[in-house]
């Protein structure tokens, strides 16, 4: 991503100097093809999904083969930076696991999570259009993998990995309510034992599907909710309100699942009013975890047009900044912003009520652990 740009650009570094070959992929390849590809330690790109043109390419180069017909590649012939058309797989079913028996799947952990755990996902793509995300090519056709193979995988990890808890990440794992039901029933219908969790929209829940979920394993639902009022929620193009989320996380709590709200803040115009009805709101949806962020106009998105407009930050700024002709960030793009993002976890995450549920619920010393460690991490934390 063009936030982590430049520690992509120091990693290539170390392994160009090993002699490695250097791949990258992701948005901002696709946002900044040519200017990423200008840095002596990046070799190739991949645009789109790049597991068949990964494996293309390295074919290509072990056999010594023509590479410039390989879908989705950026590359450098005679000085020149050439890119083909984005890659798409449009059947992700053809696709294997994941080879995670390359990987140290002890490593892993999350915060919020039961060890051992791993990510999954069931679907690619995403329909909205939230004026603060970046759309790559791949985005716009949604996909769904075959439920009998979703947990097929859920399966092994659990016999394979001993997992206990799969966080899914799709982007609209809820946009078709028969693809979840589909891997609920196989759940049940194996007996299957493991906790999951997945990023859910508030207006694609209903109570019967939401009982469904928690029956199969399902402990968490992670919903982007990112502002209580309801005039930055248009501007965001979220295409939901107060109301609707409300509505989402009362029937979440009533089938017994936990809930995590994403939320944002100093988003293009938004006041000090704004901030009180997210406020509010947090306080109304009774949420188990919140997360808050500061509104980013990241490039080639509609926050980042209007932030241009606003005169907010320079049109070019993202492109020096691949570049590595800029190192300062953006400032926020409302004065104090930051200081209301401080506030808000100070006002849920050390509320005395909140950290004595959270508390009780405690059942291992590792648990005991993570919450410390979450604890110390919001003592020290900082937005930039």
């Amino acid at each position: 991503m063009t936030s982590n740009f430049k520690g992509a650009i120091e990693a290539s570094i170390i392994t160009k100097s090993c002699g490695i070959t250097t791949v990258v992929g992701g948005p901002n390849l696709e946002a900044f093809p040519e200017e990423t590809l200008s840095h002596y330690s990046i070799d190739y790109g991949i645009i789109g999904e790049g597991e068949i043109a990964f494996s293309k390419l390295v074919e290509a180069i072990e056999n010594k083969n023509s590479i410039d017909s390989i879908e989705g590649l950026v590359y450098k012939e005679n000085g020149a930076i050439k890119y083909n058309s984005p890659a798409i797989i449009d059947d992700i079913d053809t696709l294997p696991f994941p080879a995670r028996h390359l990987l140290p799947m002890s490593n892993y952990t999350s915060i919020i999570s039961v060890d051992p755990m791993t990510t999954m996902i069931t679907s690619r793509g995403c329909p909205y259009k939230c004026s603060f995300c970046y759309k790559q090519f791949s985005d716009t056709k949604v996909r769904f993998r075959n439920p009998l193979s979703v947990v097929d995988e859920m399966e092994f990890l659990v016999k394979r990995y001993n997992v206990k808890e799969i966080m899914f990440y799709d982007d609209t794992i809820l946009l078709k309510q028969s693809h979840v039901e589909g891997i609920c029933n196989e759940i049940l219908r194996r007996n299957l034992k493991v906790r999951w969790e997945s990023p859910s929209r508030v207006d694609r829940v209903n109570l019967p599907l939401l009982e469904l979920m928690k029956a199969s394993g399902c402990v968490r639902l992670r919903y982007g909710v990112e502002s209580g009022d309801k005039n930055i929620l248009r501007a965001m193009n979220k295409q939901i309100n107060p109301e609707m989320v409300i509505k989402a996380f009362e029937l979440t709590r009533q089938a017994g699942i936990e809930t995590f709200a994403y939320f944002m803040t100093g988003y293009m115009n938004e006041t000090r009013m704004a901030f009180e009805n997210t406020l509010e709101l947090i306080g109304n949806i009774r949420a188990d975890q919140v997360m808050i962020t500061l509104a980013t106009p990241y490039p080639k998105t509609l926050l980042e047009k209007q932030a241009i407009e606003a005169g907010k930050m320079p049109a070019d700024y993202w492109r020096n900044f691949v570049l590595g002709e800029i190192n300062s960030p953006l400032p926020p793009l409302v004065d104090g912003s930051e200081e209301w993002i401080k506030e808000l976890y100070h006002k849920f995450y050390f509320n005395p009520v909140y950290i004595f549920n959270r508390l009780r619920r405690i059942r291992s010393l590792n648990q005991l652990k993570k919450h410390l460690m979450a604890g110390i991490g919001l003592i020290l934390f900082k937005t930039r």
